[in-house]
């Protein structure tokens, strides 16, 4: 129950940095389809630990090896991108 009460209590009073993972699917990608793109994963990060977004040193890195999973799997996907987006600190109602 600890893991519960604290991720509440971060949402409720910290920045986040959202990272997601799209990809779009070879049997259903046209070129330039924003509708197409599904989310293959995402995760967050407190915003004091990614204050560069993108440009951290670790994003970088981790989507280097993400990218180089998806071309090993070029057969179903056909592009991969990341997107950050903040989440700012917002009362939670349960």
């Amino acid at each position: 129950m600890a893991h519960i009460e604290n991720a509440i209590y971060n949402l409720s009073t910290k920045s986040l940095n959202l990272f997601q993972i799209l990809v779009c699917r070879s049997a259903r990608c046209n070129k330039g389809s924003q509708a197409q793109k599904e989310e293959l994963m995402s995760f967050s990060v407190p915003y004091d630990l990614s204050l560069e977004g993108m440009d951290e040193p670790w994003v970088e890195t981790f989507l280097t090896r993400v990218k180089a999973k998806q071309e090993r799997c070029n057969q179903i996907w056909t592009s991969l991108q990341m997107e950050v987006n903040a989440c700012y600190p917002q009362a939670i109602a349960l």
